[in-house]
C-alpha cells in the first residue's frame, strides 16, 4: 500500500506546540504520516522533541517542504542572499534528518511568490542550481533527498513544469535531487498530467494529491485515473500527501495560496476523501 501523508496547514496557519493534536487526528483520519513546512518561523518553533513522542505513540511519520522568503533568494548573484538561502534549506535538511524522513520537497530553487517581471534567465536558474547543488551535497551526507517542485506562474516564474524541472535538474547535477509535481500546479501548466508524470519517470521523488480547484481531490476536473495510471507505470514507491489549504486558518498559508472562500464543509471531509481518492486508485 501506497504511503499516503496529510498536509499539516490544512487545519491551521502554521505548526507549533498548539497543532501537535494533529499528530492523533491524522492518525485517526487513516493517514501514515503528517507532512510540515519547514518556514523559518515554524523551523524555530518546532517543539521537536514533543513531535518525536506523537509519532512514536501515533506510529505516523513526518514528511516535510520547504520554501524560501525574499531575503533567501538563492536565484540571484546576490551573495547574502544565497548564502542565507543554503543556510536555511540546510537547516531544513537536518530537520529531515531528526525525523529519519527521506525527503525535503517543495520550491526550494527560488521565492515563492517572488517574481522578477521578466521570464528566468539562465543566470537567475545557473545561480540557483550551483546553490541548490551546494544543499544536496550536505544532504547526501544526511541521506536526505531533495524534491523541487515546479509551480505554476501564479505563484513562480522561474521552473513551471516536469519538463522545466528535468533541465533544471541536469544543471543540478545530484542524484539525490528530483523532482515534487504536485496536481493543483499541473492542471494549471501541464497539457498532459500522465504524460509529465511519465517523463518524470524514476526522477519523481514526492507527489501532492491536490484538486484542480484546491478543493476535494476527485471533485475537480483532473484524470485522476490518467495521474494514478502514470504513478503505477512509473513504479512510483514515495509518498503522496493530500494537500490543500483553508481559508479560515488564521489567515497565513490560506491567504498565501490565494484560497479565500471554503472549498469543503471542513478541512476533514478534504483530508478524508483526498484518502480514500488515493486508496482507490493507488492501493
Amino acid at each position: 500500500m501506497a504511503k499516503c501523508g496529510a498536509w499539516c496547514l490544512l487545519w491551521g496557519s502554521t505548526f507549533d506546540r498548539k497543532y501537535l493534536y494533529l499528530a492523533e487526528h491524522v492518525k485517526d483520519l487513516g493517514f501514515d504520516g503528517i507532512e510540515i513546512p519547514l518556514t523559518t518561523q515554524i523551523l524555530t518553533s518546532l517543539p521537536i522533541r514533543e513531535l518525536k513522542e506523537r509519532l512514536s505513540e501515533t506510529g505516523l511519520a513526518a514528511t516535510f517542504c520547504a520554501g524560501l522568503g525574499p531575503s533567501q533568494n538563492v536565484a540571484t548573484n546576490d551573495k547574502k542572499e544565497q548564502r542565507q538561502g543554503i543556510e536555511h534549506l540546510k537547516k531544513c535538511v537536518e530537520t529531515v534528518a531528526e525525523f529519519n524522513s527521506s525527503v525535503l520537497a517543495g520550491i526550494l530553487y527560488g521565492v515563492w511568490g517572488g517574481f522578477s517581471g521578466n521570464p528566468p534567465t539562465e543566470d537567475e536558474l545557473n545561480w540557483s542550481a550551483e546553490c541548490i547543488r551546494k544543499v544536496a551535497e550536505y544532504a547526501e551526507s544526511l541521506k536526505v533527498d531533495l524534491a523541487i517542485e515546479p509551480c505554476s506562474r501564479f505563484e513562480c516564474y522561474l521552473i513551471a513544469t516536469a519538463q522545466e524541472g528535468l533541465r533544471y535538474l541536469e544543471k543540478v547535477g545530484k542524484d539525490n535531487v528530483g523532482l515534487l509535481l504536485d496536481t493543483f500546479q499541473m492542471n494549471i501548466e501541464e497539457k498532459n498530467l500522465p504524460a509529465a508524470i511519465l517523463e518524470a519517470g524514476d526522477k519523481l521523488y514526492h507527489f501532492h494529491v491536490c484538486a484542480s480547484d484546491r478543493g476535494i481531490p476527485g471533485k475537480g476536473h483532473i484524470d485522476w485515473e490518467g495521474v494514478f495510471g502514470a504513478l503505477r507505470r512509473i513504479g512510483y514507491k514515495r509518498w503522496l500527501t493530500v494537500e490543500s489549504f483553508w481559508p479560515e486558518a488564521g489567515g497565513g498559508a490560506g491567504a498565501a495560496a490565494k484560497v479565500w472562500r471554503q472549498l469543503a464543509p471542513t478541512p476533514d471531509h478534504i483530508a478524508k476523501e483526498g484518502l480514500e481518492l488515493v486508496r482507490k486508485h493507488f492501493p
